[in-house]
């Protein structure tokens, strides 16, 4: 079965998931501004990875996708909290964020 995979329509809502399923949430982001996606999940709910994959365009300076693998092993409720940031500037350099409510039957 291929993992779920959210986009950043899912920021602000409840998404649904099936216990033991691995499932993604992808997010553009250009690391090579120095702002990077950054990630705090709630206990209960495991972050396995997280993968930047350069778009089409490619070349210097060129942005991406920023996916985050994720998976939660029982059911209940649980956040997920993102910030786009240069995380050496802290926390007034964000410029997005994301916050997910991950909902796991």
């Amino acid at each position: 079965m291929a993992p779920l995979v959210f986009t950043a329509s899912a920021c602000g809502n409840i998404i649904d998931v099936p216990a033991n399923t691995p499932f993604a949430v992808e997010l553009e982001e250009n690391p090579t501004t120095g702002y990077r996606w950054d990630f705090e999940a709630d206990p209960g709910l495991e972050v396995v990875a997280s993968v930047f994959t350069p778009g089409q365009a490619g070349g210097a300076g060129a942005g991406g996708l920023r996916q985050l693998q994720l998976r939660a092993a029982g059911p209940g409720q649980f956040m997920l909290r993102g910030k786009l940031w240069r995380s050496w500037a802290g926390e007034q350099s964000a410029i997005k964020t994301c916050e997910i409510n991950v909902r796991v039957s």
